[in-house]
């Protein structure tokens, strides 16, 4: 029924607790004949009379008294829903997809995401984990609300923002040959790894196919003896003298105290990686994303 709104109960409230249909198009800051037309409508539509009108004012009928009373519920109801609403649009209530690589879950990611969780306990957040390939596709399919993953250079159409560094490093065993006669510490050339065997991680993943494409440039074929799927398995290898790994600084870190190793970062530019938050370009983030950034001190950029 049109003329059953939130603003004509407010003026039919109004006129109830002020006794005047001016004042109370008065306190709802309209023309007092808006307001009296909205009464009229009212009683033409519920074929009811409310108010009783006379020249020193206005007063309810018993049927207003009764339809005032209802009046009240529907506006406290209307408040509960604005109220439960307003938590959506400000990014305290909804569900929020993650997809991440490896990487970050193994870093400090889930305590990022326990605390959000935390902070906004009526957002359902959940999490999945993807090989850094899989972003664009889980961001145009809607699989995921934000990916947080190295970028492969096939993201172009999203937002992207820094979520950490990485730097790539070259690990072999004490005695390897490729750090005899170097300082500790110093910064190495991809190109001066060559001519030593090299141990496969991650095959087809995100730093694999950065090194074979460099390997490519560089007119060099690859094709290790040893493949393998974990960090850890990677070690066991360098450690007994099969050959030098190449990976990230966060997972090499529990291991560089190890005196049974050498490691050093690559000296190239490239293996300077950045790990980054994407989500869609263009479109405004809801609100459970801007929340989610804002925790981890990430901010979209502003709009014009």
């Amino acid at each position: 029924m049109q003329s059953f709104d939130i603003v004509t109960l407010r003026v039919f409230l109004a006129v109830a607790r002020l006794g005047s249909i001016g004042a109370a198009a008065r306190s709802e800051h309209i023309a007092t004949s808006a307001a009296s037309r909205r009464i009229s409508e009212l009683e033409n539509d519920l074929d009811t009379i409310l108010v009783s009108r006379t020249p020193t004012g206005a007063s309810l009928t018993p049927a207003g008294k009764v339809f005032a009373g209802h009046c009240e519920q529907l506006l406290h109801k209307y408040s509960d829903v604005r109220a439960d609403l307003k938590r959506f649009a400000e990014g305290e209530a909804g569900d929020f997809r993650i997809a991440v690589i490896p990487w970050a879950m193994n870093g400090s990611l889930p305590s990022i995401i326990a605390q959000f969780k935390q902070a906004y306990p009526s957002v359902h957040v959940t999490v999945q984990e993807i090989f850094s390939r899989d972003a664009a596709r889980f961001l145009r399919e809607d699989l995921a609300d934000l990916c947080i993953v190295y970028d492969t250079g096939d993201l172009a159409g999203f937002e992207k923002l820094v979520f950490k560094e990485d730097f790539v490093w070259v690990v072999g065993s004490a005695d390897h040959p490729l750090f005899a006669t170097r300082e500790e510490g110093a910064p190495i050339h991809f190109r001066e790894t060559f001519e030593y065997e090299h141990i496969s991680l991650l095959e087809g993943g995100a730093l694999d196919e950065i090194l074979e494409e460099v390997r490519r440039k560089a007119g060099q074929s690859s094709k290790p003896d040893i493949k393998v799927m974990r960090v850890s398995s990677l070690i066991h290898c360098v450690r007994a003298g099969l050959g030098l790994g190449i990976l990230g600084e966060k997972d090499l870190r529990p291991h560089l105290d190890d005196e049974t190793l050498k490691a050093a970062p690559l000296a190239d530019k490239w293996a300077l990686r950045h790990v980054y938050s994407v989500f869609p370009k263009g479109q405004k983030c809801s609100p459970a994303l801007n929340s989610f950034l804002q925790h981890l001190n990430l901010r979209p950029p502003v709009r014009s």
